[in-house]
C-alpha cells in the first residue's frame, strides 16, 4: 500500500507565467514606442526635443527592463532554492523522529492473556481450540511516539523508546473473539488472513513528538518455514 509520490516542480514551471509575461509586456511596450517614433505621426515629440532624444529613452528603457527582468528572476530564485531547503529539512527531520518498530510474531493460538478456562489432560478434545496471533511491538528508535493505534485498537497513549506493547487478535468468526472481545483486538475481513488464520498485513497509527499524525504498514512474509511482518510503507495521514 504505497503512495505515489507527487512530482515536485521545477523553478520554470513555478514562475514561468510572471517571467514571461514581463518579457512580453516590455516588448510589446517597446515595438509601440519604436512604431511612433519610426516616422512622423499624430504623437508631438516634446517641447525642445528631437525624436533622438525619445530614442535614446527608448535604450535606456530597454535597459531598465532588463534589468527588472533579471532583478525578478534573482528574487523568484532566492525564493524558490529557500522554499525548497525547508522543505528540504522538515523533510530530513520528519523522517529522523519516525520510529523504528520491531514487529515479532510472539505467539499462535494460544490461550489469551488475562483469561482462564478448564483443561483436561486425559480428554484433549474437550479442550478449546484457540485461534489468534499474539504481536509484539517495540519502538528501537530515539524518540517516542503517541496515541498507538493497531488493528484499530488504541494500544496505549505514549509508546517510549525501547518499550514493548503486545497485541493479542482474533478474527470475528474465532471462539476467542466471540469468548473474550474485551481482552483481544477483534479483526473483521477487512484485514486478509492467511491459512493459518494470520493478518496478512495491519497498520499502526500513530503521533511522532511533533504532531504529526502517521502510519506505518506491515506485510506478513515468509523465509525458509519462518513468518515475520515486514515493513510496506511510512505514510502521512494529513
Amino acid at each position: 500500500m504505497s503512495v505515489k509520490k507527487r512530482k515536485r516542480p521545477t523553478f520554470w514551471s513555478r514562475y514561468k507565467v510572471p517571467i514571461v509575461f514581463t518579457v512580453c509586456a516590455a516588448a510589446i511596450v517597446y515595438f509601440l514606442i519604436y512604431l511612433v517614433f519610426i516616422k512622423d505621426g499624430i504623437f508631438l515629440v516634446g517641447t525642445d526635443l528631437e525624436k533622438g532624444d525619445w530614442l535614446s529613452f527608448l535604450g535606456a528603457y530597454l535597459s531598465f527592463t532588463g534589468t527588472v527582468i533579471v532583478s525578478m528572476i534573482a528574487v523568484f530564485q532566492s525564493h524558490y532554492y529557500n522554499e525548497l531547503n525547508e522543505k528540504k529539512n522538515t523533510a530530513r527531520r520528519k523522517n529522523e523522529i519516525q520510529p523504528i518498530f520491531s514487529v515479532k510474531i510472539v505467539a499462535i493460538d494460544i490461550q489469551p492473556d488475562g483469561t482462564v478456562e478448564a483443561f483436561s489432560l486425559y480428554d484433549k478434545s474437550k479442550n478449546a481450540v484457540h485461534k489468534n496471533v499474539k504481536i509484539s511491538i517495540e519502538n528501537v528508535n530515539k524518540f517516542p511516539i503517541k496515541h498507538v493505534i493497531i488493528f484499530d485498537k488504541y494500544i496505549t497513549p505514549l509508546l517510549k523508546c525501547n518499550e514493548v506493547q503486545f497485541v493479542h487478535c482474533a478474527y470475528y468468526d474465532s471462539d476467542d473473539a466471540k469468548k473474550w472481545p474485551s481482552k483481544l483486538a477483534v479483526l473483521s475481513d477487512d484485514y486478509e488472513r492467511n491459512g493459518r488464520g494470520i493478518p496478512k498485513w495491519f497498520n499502526i497509527n500513530y503521533e511522532d513528538v511533533d504532531g504529526n499524525t502517521m502510519y506505518q504498514s506491515f506485510e506478513l512474509k515468509k523465509f525458509e518455514g519462518t513468518l515475520y511482518y515486514s515493513l510496506d510503507s511510512i505514510n502521512d495521514i494529513s
